[in-house]
């Protein structure tokens, strides 16, 4: 058995790798495999599927956010402590390792994991945590920007590394500085806190595939820093007789189409709203009938009443819906079939994207709206990595955006990578995201 370290790269597919020049690391692994992702492809549920080895429907993380409205079996997992009245209608981002309805493939063994900027991470999930979250003075000020275990991990990094460039993760201001911290964080936990598996998420690709499209050549310059900054890490990998493993979790589509399913909720009479403070617009959530919880190309649209016929025909005829799921057959064979999916679950076209809006004008927007916010929000709005010079906010215009993901088809091509020297699937074959878990299990 051997020391492995999994590296996770956000938007790396097949037909990135193969436009992309230059790349003395990636190009040094034996192997290359298309990784079948489970829907929808996106960070949490994939990364939830690649460590326990089921599919949503199983281990319970159906996208990166959760409807929580009414819901006390989630309410006890959430973390209250900032943004409390949101999250306990939808939530996004939560932490928690139990919110996992699985176990992860090396509960019960001896091995030592660290888990390094892994979503549901904290909480008895690995020996080792490195993960964002943000704590805030009184004033607003940020004074700690990661949570490790132990404690002292992080206060360690910051000695050596200098805080880590939370701006810069995620915003208007994300870009490569994230990254390099993150790859400096887990060379030294590494070669300072063995462990024999080391999960690690790498962000850099997701800015400029979302900004831009998949087809940008700022894209390509992208892949090359990113191959920079992992050849110190895997060289030592390798150099420690460990193994490394470069995937991707998705593969990014072009997209031309916005979609606002709950704009057309509210028009139809089935979406109502209250006032904040201010007199903008909040969902009511009691009085709704319907409302889509929204994260790239997929949303989950829950009903007071169970699934609603009509929603169900309004929303599959908006234009960049490809797919309505509503019957029990259609949501097992989607590998949803789990008490948090919503009850009727929209697929976006290749094109197309769900934006959570429920407004008609700019005055009808809460404050929250205007600002990188994505607690208060209840959907995931990739609008934030835009900033409006004008306006001086976070940009409005949903055209901007020229990438999403979450759906896939047949095109191995841009099915998610696996790069290895360790056996796996044949070249150029397929392997399902859920089997890298046992896979993974027998390398350590």
């Amino acid at each position: 058995m051997a020391r492995v370290c999994f590296i996770f790269v956000a938007g790396l597919n097949g037909r990135l790798l193969d436009q992309t020049a230059n790349l003395p690391t990636l190009s040094q692994f034996n192997r290359r495999t298309a990784i079948k992702p489970v829907l929808p492809a996106l960070t949490s549920v994939m990364q939830a599927t690649v460590t326990t080895g089921m599919s949503p429907g199983e281990h319970g993380i159906i996208a990166n956010g959760l409807y929580t409205h009414n819901r006390a079996e989630l309410l006890s997992s959430l973390d209250l402590s900032s943004f409390a009245e949101a999250r306990r209608q939808v939530s996004f981002w939560e932490q928690a390792n139990r919110l996992l309805d699985c176990p992860r493939f090396w509960r019960g063994s001896s091995k030592k994991v660290a888990m390094l900027f892994w979503q549901q991470s904290m909480g008895a999930s690995a020996d080792i945590v490195l993960t964002p979250k943000p704590e805030h003075s009184p004033d607003g000020k940020t004074f700690t920007a990661c949570h490790s275990n132990p404690a002292t991990l992080y206060p360690q990094l910051v000695a050596e590394l200098g805080p880590f460039p939370l701006q810069n993760y995620w915003g208007p201001m994300a870009n490569f500085t994230s990254t390099q911290w993150i790859v400096k964080a887990a060379q030294r936990i590494w070669s300072q806190c063995p462990t024999d598996l080391q999960l690690l998420y790498v962000p850099h690709l997701d800015y400029n595939l979302q900004r831009l499209g998949p087809d940008a050549p700022a894209v390509r310059e992208d892949l090359r820093q990113v191959d920079g900054a992992l050849a110190e890490l895997i060289a030592r990998v390798r150099g420690d007789g460990g193994i490394p493993v470069v995937a991707g979790d998705y593969g990014m589509n072009a997209v031309d189409t916005a979609v606002a399913p709950n704009l057309a909720l509210r028009r139809a009479g089935l979406l109502t709203t209250r006032p904040d403070a201010a007199g903008k617009l909040l969902v009511n959530y009691d009085e709704s009938a319907a409302f889509a919880m929204v994260d790239h190309q997929i949303a989950h649209v829950y009903c007071n009443s169970g699934r609603d016929a009509g929603a169900a025909r309004l929303l599959g005829a908006l234009p960049g819906v490809d797919r309505v799921l509503t019957e029990p057959s259609e949501f097992d064979e989607a590998g949803l079939n789990h008490g948090r999916s919503g009850d009727i679950v929209l697929l976006a076209k290749p094109n197309g994207w769900f934006m959570h809006d429920w407004w008609e004008t700019d005055a009808e927007k809460p404050a929250w709206q205007f600002g990188v916010d994505i607690h208060n929000k209840p959907g995931y709005d990739p609008r934030e990595l835009f900033f409006d010079p004008v306006k001086k906010c976070v940009a409005q215009d949903p055209a901007l955006v020229r990438g999403s993901h979450g759906v896939f088809g047949t095109n191995v091509q841009e099915y998610p990578a696996l790069l290895t020297d360790a056996a796996c699937a044949p070249a150029g074959g397929v392997v399902e995201a859920a089997a890298l878990a046992p896979w993974l299990h027998g390398l350590i």
